[in-house]
C-alpha cells in the first residue's frame, strides 16, 4: 500500500433544492474518510451543458494516504448514500443531489485509466471548475505542461459566469 500523503481537491457539486445542506452532508462525510485540510468558498452558476437549476459548488483540500482509486470509491459510496443516482444511458449531464469529483493532486500527478483520470479530464473547459481552484489553488500545477491552476483560467474560453456565494470561511467543517 501507498504511503505516500497527497493533497488532493475534490469538486462538489448540487442543484438539488437544498444544495447548501447537501454540501454540508458531503463534507461531513468525506471528513469520516480523509481529513479536510481547507474549503472553499460556495460558488453559484448556471448549470453546464443541459438547461436546469443553478449548481452551488465547492472546492475541497483532503489529505490522503493510499491509493487514488480507493479515493474515487469513497467519494462515490458518499453520492449514493447521499441520493445521487447515476442513469445508465440518457443524456451525460443532468440535475444531480450532489457530485464529487476529483480534480488535482499535489504533488501533482497525471493518471488515465477507464475508471479514474486526473487531472480531471474536462477541467480546462469549465469556469465552474476553475474559479474555485483558483480561489486558495491558484498556483497548483494544473495539467502536464506544468501550466497552474491561474494560467488555465486566464485561458478558458467557459462564457458561463461564476459568481460567489458565500466567504470559505463561513462553512468550513
Amino acid at each position: 500500500m501507498d504511503t505516500k500523503v497527497l493533497k488532493v481537491l475534490l469538486l462538489l457539486g448540487s442543484n438539488s433544492e437544498d444544495a447548501t445542506s447537501v454540501l454540508g452532508e458531503a463534507r461531513a462525510a468525506l471528513a469520516r474518510r480523509a481529513p479536510i485540510t481547507r474549503s472553499g468558498s460556495l460558488w453559484r452558476t448556471a448549470a453546464w451543458g443541459f438547461e436546469g437549476p443553478d449548481f452551488i459548488n465547492q472546492v475541497i483540500e483532503i489529505e490522503w494516504t493510499g491509493e487514488l482509486k480507493a479515493l474515487l470509491l469513497e467519494c462515490l459510496d458518499v453520492e449514493r448514500h447521499l441520493g445521487r443516482i447515476r442513469p445508465t444511458g440518457g443524456p451525460r449531464y443532468a440535475s444531480r443531489r450532489i457530485d464529487i469529483d476529483l480534480i488535482l493532486t499535489q504533488p501533482f500527478t497525471a493518471l488515465a485509466d477507464a475508471e479514474l483520470e486526473l487531472p480531471h479530464p474536462r477541467m480546462h473547459q469549465r469556469r465552474f471548475v476553475l474559479e474555485p481552484l483558483a480561489e486558495h489553488w491558484a498556483n497548483w500545477q494544473a495539467d502536464v505542461l506544468g501550466r497552474s491552476v491561474a494560467d488555465v483560467l486566464f485561458v478558458c474560453s467557459d462564457p458561463n459566469s461564476v459568481h460567489l456565494c458565500s466567504n470559505s470561511n463561513e462553512n468550513d467543517s
